[in-house]
């Protein structure tokens, strides 16, 4: 299949499709008159890498997973080693996230008290 194909097989634009080329996460066969040629297993990558970096992998993750495939050397050990990194990069997402949570509660109640106090304030001064 032509790369106009493949873009409307993947939803993923041409600019990004010559770019996963030229990082190795795809590949195509050139024809005679230099057009680039994709095979079904093209479109099952781009839905694996789609699907990996909605989880928060890098591209640099997925070329290596990729590889491993392709080369028939995943094995649960290091599958296990992929998985055990990307799940502390989440938890550590999580509780960076769950500081900003409470930074933003505390400084939201602050500016209220503080909002609160000044319309008082000027209500009281006003009478």
């Amino acid at each position: 299949m032509r790369i106009g194909e493949l873009e409307r097989h993947s939803g993923a634009s041409r600019h990004t499709l010559r770019y996963y080329e030229s990082v190795g996460l795809i590949s195509a066969q050139r024809q005679g008159n230099n057009y680039r040629d994709y095979s079904a297993q093209t479109v099952k990558d781009l839905s694996f890498i789609q699907q990996a970096q909605g989880m928060g992998f890098s591209l640099a993750e997925i070329g290596e997973i990729l590889q491993a495939q392709r080369n028939q050397q995943l094995d649960c050990a290091q599958g296990a080693l992929l998985v055990t990194r990307k799940l502390s990069e989440v938890e550590e997402k999580i509780a960076n996230l769950q500081n900003l949570r409470r930074f933003l509660r505390t400084e939201k109640n602050r500016l209220e008290a503080s909002a609160a106090a000044q319309l008082a304030l000027t209500s009281s001064t006003a009478s």
